[in-house]
């Protein structure tokens, strides 16, 4: 190359210039094959037949770049409107071996169907099984454990069966797991805190509907896993005001606190982030709420109630210890238009506030002038 252009009075352009279009060639290659997703018109527009055959011809060294080793991202969410095999999946995943996140739905899935998967994704990081997508076998997932050691999220929809020792082998051999999504699972306390003592540097955790396990392991959940960032806990009986606590004294710096009255226990839920808390609790003691935030060092800037009993002291205690930004009561008893006006103005620094009294009073609360 160098020789070519040492006759040309503009080497020093035409070299660099020549060496940049190469290098904005490549990367925009990479960014355009860096993920597919199967179309719901593939019927029409053939794109998946297009982009395998592309694949093939690649491999066999046939086009100027192997497009396959660009591949990240695969998603198939519809397989029966793609009409893709199961043998079409495995010639797709043969051209691809450094997919990290694989996304399937529509499929009944055995065991041997998973191992195949895996064994062709050593690189996987995420599987991503869809609503549509069943696995009655307990063992398939096995094939994690097996095949796919940099897996970083374990996510167990419901209809995704995995059993106890199962789950155990792949939080031991799959060391980089940092997100952990468990829907409607019966496992217990034991193999629940086996589980979570092998896995403590996740970030996130969810459990949805995992009614076998007690109030003292959720209370005992920080222990284990100390570097969350965001969790969830949903539609489990088990989650109390004392759960509430102990996450908000885990998120200790979260500014911001929303609590609501739900009307059957299993309807209560935590959500949790760095950011935000979210607690809707069937039996609510809002008062041992109220008396953690005023002990708590940092301050709370936001604070919503709704559909709660709050009376006169305790709304005295929020406007007197708390230093809000933002105040919001929803659908609120126990409180009179004078106990607002008498409190409110000691929250000096209030930007937002509204309240709406679950039994709508014909006064107004400020006057017009």
């Amino acid at each position: 190359m160098s020789n070519i252009f040492s006759h040309i009075p503009l080497e020093r352009e035409v070299l660099p210039l020549a060496t940049v279009n190469r290098w904005w060639n490549k990367m925009a290659t990479e960014r355009l094959w860096y993920k597919f997703r199967g179309l719901k018109n593939d019927n029409r527009t053939k794109s998946f037949a297009k982009f395998l055959g592309t694949l093939k011809l690649a491999k066999e060294g046939k086009c100027f770049h192997n497009y396959g080793k660009y591949v990240r991202i695969l998603e198939l969410p519809e397989l029966d409107k793609l009409k893709i095999s199961h043998q079409t999946i495995l010639e797709t995943l043969d051209c691809c071996p450094r997919i990290e996140e694989f996304c399937i739905g529509d499929r009944i899935l055995d065991k041997d169907q998973v191992y195949d998967f895996t064994e062709r994704l050593p690189n996987l990081r995420f599987f991503k099984f869809l609503e549509s997508v069943d696995i009655n076998d307990g063992r398939a997932m096995g094939a994690l454990a097996q095949h796919c050691p940099y897996l970083e999220v374990l996510e167990l929809k419901k209809d995704i069966a995995c059993a106890g020792e199962v789950l155990l082998w792949i939080v031991e051999k799959c060391q980089k797991i940092s997100r952990v999504d468990i829907f409607e699972k019966n496992y217990e306390d034991e193999i629940m805190i086996q589980i979570f003592r092998m896995i403590p540097n996740i970030t996130s955790l969810t459990l949805h509907q995992c009614i076998s396990v007690s109030e003292e392991f959720l209370l005992d959940i920080f222990k284990f896993c100390p570097k969350l960032v965001t969790l969830k806990v949903t539609n489990m009986a088990e989650v109390t005001t004392a759960f509430v606590l102990a996450t908000a004294k885990n998120f200790k710096n979260c500014p911001r606190i929303t609590v609501y009255k739900v009307d059957r226990p299993l309807d209560s839920r935590v959500e949790a982030s760095e950011r935000d808390l979210k607690a809707y609790l069937y039996d609510c003691d809002l008062a041992e709420i109220i008396d953690y935030y005023t002990n708590r060092k940092g301050s709370l800037e936001e604070l919503t109630l709704i559909e709660l009993h709050l009376n006169k002291k305790s709304f005295e205690v929020i406007c007197e210890k708390f230093d809000l930004l933002k105040l919001e009561l929803r659908s609120i008893t126990g409180l009179k238009k004078s106990d607002i006006l008498g409190s409110l103005p000691n929250l000096k620094n209030l930007h937002t506030f509204f309240v709406r009294f679950s039994d709508v009073s014909p006064e107004p609360l400020l006057n017009k002038d």
